[in-house]
């Protein structure tokens, strides 16, 4: 599987997509149906992984030989008419558990996404920060000591980890706590060292040389990307590629975003163009 090749000659593609072997909504099926309807070249469902702690949005172990005969069993439906891809968005949670560690690199995957959602506590003791604003609130009381400043560096911490020891493809949502970090604070994104961390993981993202996906779940409800837009130069210039996913968990949800996060990056290429040319 070629992923660069695919971004680079079409964008009738979506790599990050959920079903109900995790906490998507859909059956594969009807995932991939969606996607052909919705004139997809290349389809990609990614379940999120497994983790040994208790998670009800990750798909049990147990499942995985499930998954996999599933997803052949698709993929022959829409043999000559789309290409369905077995992918997986793999948890980060530390150096021992990750997408680099043997268990995920022997799975028969054609791609991984990697993303954390995970953040451990001033006590090593991860949680998940994803999710409703109500429930990351009061883990930030309980659990984080409320110590938002914290939470944020160790989530930037386990993302430059996760680069740093690799075995992925693409950088899922680079920026995912910000979505409950400014609801917190509304400022924080404007603070310098919140700048520097995004920098930071600018850097090296394209010294892994992974993908950087733009993440357009939110665009429809909550009015931005992951990374934020403000946030897409700093990785332009440093170098990264870009691959737009909507993160999709329902059917009618497959293009949500994504021709908007095209549009913004048509924008920036033209910048670039710009610049480019008055260097002659």
């Amino acid at each position: 599987m070629d992923i660069n090749g695919i971004v680079r000659t079409t964008h009738n593609y979506n790599f990050h997509s959920h079903s109900e072997y995790c906490d998507g909504r859909a059956p594969i099926a009807e995932m991939a149906e969606s996607a052909w309807r919705c004139g997809m070249e290349h389809y990609g469902v990614s379940p999120h992984s497994p983790v040994p702690i208790p998670s009800p949005c990750n798909m049990a172990a147990e499942q995985t030989d499930a998954y996999f005969t599933e997803m052949e069993r698709v993929k022959e439906i829409y043999t000559g008419r789309m290409n369905l891809y077995t992918g997986m968005e793999i948890d980060f949670l530390s150096p021992d558990w990750g997408p680099h560690i043997d268990y995920f690199q022997n799975l028969p995957l054609e791609y991984r996404i990697g993303s954390v959602h995970f953040v451990p506590t001033q006590d090593g003791i991860p949680v998940d920060c994803d999710g409703k604003f109500e429930r990351f609130a009061d883990n930030l009381k309980r659990a984080y000591e409320g110590d938002l400043r914290y939470v944020v560096e160790r989530y930037f911490e386990q993302v430059l980890t996760m680069l740093e020891r690799g075995g992925f493809d693409i950088l899922g949502h680079a920026d995912k706590i910000a979505a409950n970090a400014a609801g917190a604070d509304a400022e924080i994104e404007n603070q310098g060292w919140y700048r520097a961390l995004i920098e930071d993981v600018a850097r090296h993202a394209a010294s892994a040389g992974v993908l950087v996906e733009i993440n357009t779940k939110a665009l429809a409800d909550k009015k931005r990307f992951f990374p934020a837009r403000r946030w897409w130069e700093i990785f332009a210039a440093e170098g990264c590629r870009f691959v737009v996913n909507s993160d999709a968990h329902r059917p009618e949800r497959i293009t949500s975003g994504r021709e908007e996060a095209f549009s913004e990056l048509a924008k920036i290429e033209e910048e670039k163009k710009k610049a480019d040319s008055a260097c002659y």
